[in-house]
């Protein structure tokens, strides 16, 4: 090869652009017990799924996408401590994917410190938009919002007396406090029972609350107990009715666990047919339901609009550092998967960086192996 010749190719080798560094995102969620394995799993196959289809689309300005995944273990000394190693070895853009608000909680000081957005889905204690950090954003909802829309339905039933039966976290002790404040002064009888969120035999539990007599009992859990709660109750004998923590009696592990007692179940939820899903909404259920085989839970849309959230703010920055996503979030507005996402932000309240745009829904499950598509509708707040 001639002089000319090397000096071109030098010249072209020289000038060729350099690849640009993927853009890491990170999911700090309870990936092995003692956490809530089951939805820390349903996070981790949407997210997965999600960074899949962008970099399918060519990624985010040009860039590719990379998944970093840390395991809580559900324990809230984890979580802050995976969260620096996902910001300080990963350099993550954000953390998303983070579950259960005690561990929340204890990641929200460690994105302020570092000045990394956190966006949160489905934990649901007030204190985390109320303490009005501005790395912590929220497309989910909230204990006192989601006790006071169960109200109606309390009373719609004509109950005298409620039992709640809640595990010892912000999330479980946060919604009892809410909806005790909630039914004040409205003559409803409402008694709240503890119990350690990982265990498994709440007889001692149930046989108090039998002996109260209530009309019903709402479980507030997201562990193991959550379906045992049901099971266990009707084996101590308690007949009125049972409302459980939200979406879980749509998961594969209800029927097989709770058999027959699940039958006459209600539980509230965020997604009906009659919420009509956005096209991409439709675009992740048909993506999901293609690789999973099942159709995601209403919480795996909210996840997928935080996903969404951080690819309008890099968007919108064009650009991936932290601190330039934390300026940027709260004034992204972007089609979401059942409506438009935009976040509030009024200092010194719940409603800073927080979406409000979802309705409530009271389903009962009137036949054994029902799926939440089955299930009747019988009651909504919107």
């Amino acid at each position: 090869m001639g002089i000319s010749a090397l000096i071109a190719l030098a010249t072209t080798i020289v000038a060729a652009p350099a690849q640009a560094e993927p853009i890491t995102l990170a999911i700090a969620s309870p990936l092995s017990e003692p956490g809530d394995v089951r939805s820390g799993e349903a996070i981790r196959k949407s997210a997965e799924l999600w960074i899949d289809h962008i970099n399918q689309q060519g990624g985010i300005i040009g860039r590719e996408v990379e998944l970093g995944k840390f395991d809580t273990k559900g324990k809230p000394e984890v979580g802050a401590a995976v969260v620096e190693r996902a910001i300080t070895e990963r350099n993550a853009s954000a953390i998303l994917g983070v579950w259960s608000s005690s561990v929340v909680l204890a990641m929200m000081d460690v994105v302020h410190r570092y000045n990394v957005p956190m966006l949160c889905f489905y934990s649901w204690s007030d204190d985390i938009t109320k303490k009005n950090y501005p790395q912590v954003f929220r497309t989910g909802p909230y204990n006192s919002q989601i006790a006071g829309d169960v109200a109606p339905y309390v009373k719609h039933k004509g109950y005298d007396k409620v039992t709640v039966l809640a595990e010892d976290t912000d999330y479980g002790i946060g919604w009892a406090d809410a909806f005790v404040k909630a039914m004040k002064g409205t003559g409803l009888e409402v008694n709240v029972v503890q119990f350690q969120a990982q265990a498994q035999d709440l007889t001692p539990q149930l046989v108090r609350i039998r002996a109260q007599r209530p009309d019903a009992i709402i479980v507030q859990a997201v562990y193991a107990a959550s379906n045992l709660s049901i099971k266990q109750a009707r084996e101590v004998g308690y007949q009125g009715d049972i409302i459980t923590g939200w979406d879980w009696p749509v998961l594969p592990d209800f029927w097989p666990t709770v058999g027959k007692a699940g039958v006459g179940v209600v539980y509230p939820t965020f997604y009906d047919p009659s919420l009509s899903l956005t096209a991409e909404g439709e675009r992740f259920r048909k993506l999901y339901t293609e690789r999973y085989g099942s159709d995601p839970a209403i919480f795996q849309y909210f996840l997928w609009d935080n996903f969404n959230a951080v690819k309008a703010a890099i968007e919108k920055a064009r650009s991936a550092k932290p601190a330039a996503l934390v300026e940027t979030l709260p004034a992204v507005s972007f089609e979401g998967t059942t409506g438009q996402i935009g976040f509030q932000r009024k200092e010194g309240t719940v409603h800073f960086n927080q979406w409000e745009g979802f309705s409530m829904f009271f389903k009962e499950m009137t036949a054994q192996g029902q799926t939440g598509a089955e299930a009747k509708p019988v009651y909504s707040v919107k």
